[in-house]
């Protein structure tokens, strides 16, 4: 894939989201120059639904009039095609990728009671059913012995001959793995869950490798602009992507022009889908284009799609 240039990079999202915070630092040490658009963190978000971005979860990160919803395609076109600066990859990324969802999901039970009001619940608990368990208020130690596990794990095994993972310098693979940790343990700007030096088990005189790796991170600059220059942006530049026409034995036997819709495996059935046609497909990925004339990316990991 070619690279762009003089294309907006913008990214969606509220700065406390663990998910926003992992994309900022896969765009910060790839030295990607991007604005923030700031949304709320409950749903409904008029604002993106009036250009046609119904996608439910957040970071969504706009590159041109292509909007790339999931971090697994948002990470593809950093890493193939905006990255200005190359960081160490490996065969192993894709693993720790999911070492770094699971961790994430699993120590859900850090949040606390407060987090959680009925708008709260309500909201993210057609994506995150464990938030709205009857029994959640009973979860929070398993989660701190959760964590301390996967603690011990990394300073012990992982980081026992290196700064980072699988290296001296941040790899791809370190981004993927610690950025639920590290909300897990700090949280951003004094944001839930935070445990930090709080709880004995995690602190940093128990686990000195791990709070130094995540001390070590850049914290990435959010230049914030407004909706309106966002969108004003978005829809006078052109389309980016270079993912054109249907896959050879396209698995779906979905064709192009196809009215469809786009669901989140992990998420309550039918409840948060994108509609649209669909614009193409390649191995890794397929886009809709919705009524606006913007193109919807999404990973063929983890998403539904279905003829509308």
């Amino acid at each position: 894939m070619g690279s762009i240039s003089n294309d907006p990079v913008i990214l969606f999202g509220y700065p406390f989201s663990p998910y926003v915070q992992k994309i900022a630092l896969l765009l910060h040490v790839t030295a990607v120059p991007f604005k923030f658009q700031e949304v709320g963190p409950l749903i409904p978000r008029p604002e993106l639904e009036s250009i046609g971005i119904t996608y439910r979860r957040v970071p969504i990160l706009a590159v041109g009039k292509d909007i790339y919803c999931d971090s697994k395609v948002q990470q593809r076109v950093i890493l193939e095609r905006l990255a200005k600066k190359q960081i160490p990859t490996s065969i192993h990324d894709r693993a720790w990728e999911e070492w770094g969802f699971v961790a994430f999901d699993q120590t859900l039970g850090l949040a606390p009671g407060k987090l959680m009001t009925p708008e709260f619940a309500k909201d993210r608990g057609s994506i995150y059913p464990l938030l709205i368990r009857p029994d959640f208020d009973t979860l929070r130690e398993s989660a701190v012995a959760d964590l301390h596990s996967r603690l011990d794990y990394l300073e012990n095994t992982v980081l026992k001959e290196t700064k980072y993972i699988g290296g001296n310098e941040i790899t791809l693979a370190t981004i993927h793995a610690i950025w639920g940790v590290r909300w897990d343990l700090h949280g951003l700007e004094d944001q839930p869950p935070g445990l930090g030096e709080t709880h004995p088990a995690v602190s940093k005189s128990r686990f000195p490798k791990v709070h130094g790796l995540i001390d070590s991170l850049p914290l990435p600059e959010f230049k914030h602009i407004s909706f309106d220059e966002a969108k004003e942006q978005i829809f006078a530049s052109r389309y980016t992507s270079e993912i054109t026409g249907l896959l050879k034995d396209e698995p779906t036997e979905i064709q192009v022009g196809t009215p469809v819709t786009a669901d989140s495996l992990g998420s309550e059935p039918r409840k948060h889908p994108v509609h649209g046609k669909l614009h193409a497909t390649d191995g890794y990925e397929f886009v809709l284009e919705v009524p606006t004339g913007l193109r919807i990316h999404f990973p063929r990991e983890s998403t539904i799609l279905r003829k509308a």
